[in-house]
């Protein structure tokens, strides 16, 4: 039997408007994703992070680009399996939303097909309808990891804690052409951390629906 091949997505955004929706993907543009890979002959997962290297449409084709060949590179197309936490509301439809929006404008650029060719031959897992199946209720990822006492990275930034809440203006910052390697070391570490730790809680799940 081939290795079950298990791959995870997230994606960290920016808004385009100021009271942004989290269920309307046009509100949100994707500054980075972040992909992550564990087979059964690894004990720990691969990841990285993938960055827009700034505002042009052509910077996120590459970037959605470089997305696909990682994941095509690493996982059997026969026998994928998808890990997101709320990827079927907010990551899937933002991503979908944004390669439709580069074909309007470059033609060319084969984002769409490609990104419904890896979706469509992967079995997707959204791993925040698990654990509302389990709890009754609506469960952060911080608070999915802590039921199960799954560490995971927190990275600080002058002075406190990174939050999703901080992506959106460390986004824009990273895009502009005023290069900060340490601020870019302090979003990879964050956006890394959402990506590595869903593998152990998908076992974890997986193993307390069998008990």
């Amino acid at each position: 039997m081939p290795d079950k091949q298990r791959f995870a997505l997230d994606i960290e955004t920016i808004s385009t408007t100021e009271d942004p929706d989290f269920n309307t993907p046009e509100h949100w543009i994707p500054f980075a994703v972040v992909v992550g890979h564990l087979n059964d002959s690894r004990s720990e997962p691969e990841v990285e992070v993938i960055f827009r290297e700034d505002s042009s449409i052509r910077a996120e084709a590459r970037m959605l680009n470089e997305t696909i060949d990682w994941i095509a590179d690493r996982c059997d197309s026969k026998n994928r399996e998808l890990l997101t936490y709320n990827g079927e509301s907010y990551d899937i439809p933002i991503l979908k939303h944004r390669a439709r929006e580069i074909r309007s404008v470059e033609p060319g650029l084969n984002i769409v097909e490609r990104l419904v060719l890896l979706l469509e031959t992967a079995t997707h897992t959204d791993l925040i309808l698990k654990m509302k199946d389990r709890n009754g209720y609506w469960t952060s990822l911080d608070d999915a990891l802590d039921e199960f006492d799954i560490d995971a990275d927190s990275p600080e930034w002058m002075g406190r804690k990174v939050t999703g809440a901080d992506m959106p203006s460390m986004g824009l910052e990273l895009m502009s052409d005023r290069p900060n390697a340490d601020l870019r070391r302090a979003v990879t570490r964050y956006a890394a951390s959402d990506v590595g730790p869903l593998f152990e809680l998908h076992d974890c799940l997986s193993q307390s629906m069998k008990s």
